[in-house]
């Protein structure tokens, strides 16, 4: 059983309409917040895992205060009693201090307005939800006898569950207000790998965690960081390499902005421009789209000009991602727009007929297990908001909807670029 599942048997119609009625809000409101305030701190839960200090830490902090499973077994019994309730709501106000530092203010404000309730009575439920949703935790290490392993694993397993439950509107709000962007990136991992490779050097409870104020460090991060400080090497071959490639990146880069860009828009100034003239665009874009893509393509581009791929050949944006994908001799990095995904004005909201192209990738990613993308939005419509990010809410928005058909979190990037009109392109990261 999840977390998810326990504080859902814990949370009953009962136990919320208590809690409405003790802070005077509606019971619908009331299990909305709740439910946000747990998926919040479910994932700053997880975040913690990409840290082997940061896991180490909480186990220590969930031990110290463990009471196996006490209170999210009979919750009502503390609702009931004024002097329980008030006892775990300071419990829980320095729960979220030490477990998810700098979250409160931010977790206030957000569950107030994405739940509609006031600001006293969102400051309540995140000061009861941290002791039921660590008292859960709690209950799983007895039950199963869990070490800080055994902790990561368990942590790390909601990771994928999380995204499929999270409302999208509160994703959008959640992931930029606490931080949590590392949890969308395909390169977050758990800190279990690293952890096997070298045993940490963690002693009982004296332990400093640098990663309460700063993002943690990705395993993989963390192992290139322990070969770097115990090479002897003045000069590490990793720096010398580095060097040399951004070397070589900088030589590429002026190289094609001399001879390719810089001429064609002197020439050709109307013409559309491609970085990478393998992409597939629509006829109806006008409006440059330049690929970002990996250091070694970017080197190739400045050396060759393969033809064009022309999406007049295929008659859906499926059947020519395909074909991309189905030739081995077409480098990854390749930028493909979403011509039929469509966002109602000033919003990240999708139209009912981008379902279709998004069911056409979700397919193809289901087709492809090795397909990774990132997913670029665009924006230059904003409403209350910049441009940047309203490009990186309707990325979100798009990554949510395949998510939900069952593609794995860490296969898909999302990100906003400036300018591109008001649509959304793919990136091929790997296939």
């Amino acid at each position: 059983m999840n977390l998810f599942d326990t504080l859902n048997e814990a949370l009953t119609d009962e136990v919320v309409s208590k809690i409405a009625k003790l802070s005077e809000e509606e019971p619908e409101k009331t299990r909305k917040a709740l439910d946000g305030i747990f998926y919040t701190l479910v994932a700053g839960l997880v975040r913690r895992t990409s840290s082997m200090m940061s896991v180490s830490m909480l186990f220590n902090q969930i031990q110290k205060g463990n009471q196996g499973g006490e209170l999210i077994g009979d919750v009502m019994s503390y609702l009931n009693k004024k002097d329980k309730l008030d006892n775990i709501l300071k419990v829980g106000d320095g729960l979220i201090s030490q477990i998810f530092p700098a979250y409160k203010s931010p977790l206030v404000s957000m569950i107030g307005i994405y739940a509609g309730i006031k600001k006293n009575s969102s400051t309540m439920y995140s000061s009861l939800a941290a002791p039921l949703l660590i008292d859960a935790v709690s209950k799983e290490m007895d039950t199963n006898k869990l070490d800080v392993d055994g902790l990561i694993t368990f942590l790390s397993d909601h990771h994928e569950p999380l995204f499929k439950l999270v409302p999208e509107e509160l994703l959008e709000k959640m992931i930029p207000q606490l931080g949590l962007q590392e949890l969308l990136s395909p390169k977050f991992v758990s800190a279990k790998k690293s952890a096997s490779a070298k045993p940490a050097s963690i002693k009982g409870k004296n332990i400093v965690s640098t990663d309460e104020t700063s993002a943690s460090k990705s395993a993989a991060q963390s192992v290139v960081d322990d070969e770097e400080e115990t090479n002897s090497s003045p000069i590490p071959i990793k720096t010398l390499l580095i060097g040399l490639l951004g070397a070589a990146v900088i030589a590429g880069g002026v190289y094609w902005y001399m001879n390719f860009y810089k001429p064609s828009q002197s020439e050709n100034p109307g013409e559309e421009l491609a970085m990478d003239s393998t992409a597939i665009q629509p006829d109806t874009i006008t409006k440059p789209i330049i690929d970002s893509v990996a250091i070694k393509d970017s080197i190739a581009a400045a050396t060759t000009t393969p033809s064009l791929t022309s999406t007049e050949q295929y008659s859906t944006f499926g059947e020519g991602l395909n074909a991309y994908l189905v030739d081995k001799a077409k480098p990854v990095g390749q930028i493909f727009p979403m011509a039929n995904v469509a966002f109602v004005k000033g919003s990240q909201a999708l139209d009912a007929e981008s379902d279709l192209i998004i069911d056409e990738l979700a397919d193809l990613m289901i087709k492809y297990p090795k397909m990774q993308i990132q997913l670029q939005g665009h924006s230059n419509n904003a409403v209350g908001m910049d441009n940047k990010t309203m490009a990186t809410k309707r990325a979100f928005a798009i990554k949510k909807k395949l998510l939900v058909k069952g593609i794995v979190d860490t296969r898909i990037d999302a990100i906003g670029t400036n300018g591109a009109g008001n649509g959304a392109d793919i990136k091929v990261v790997s296939k």
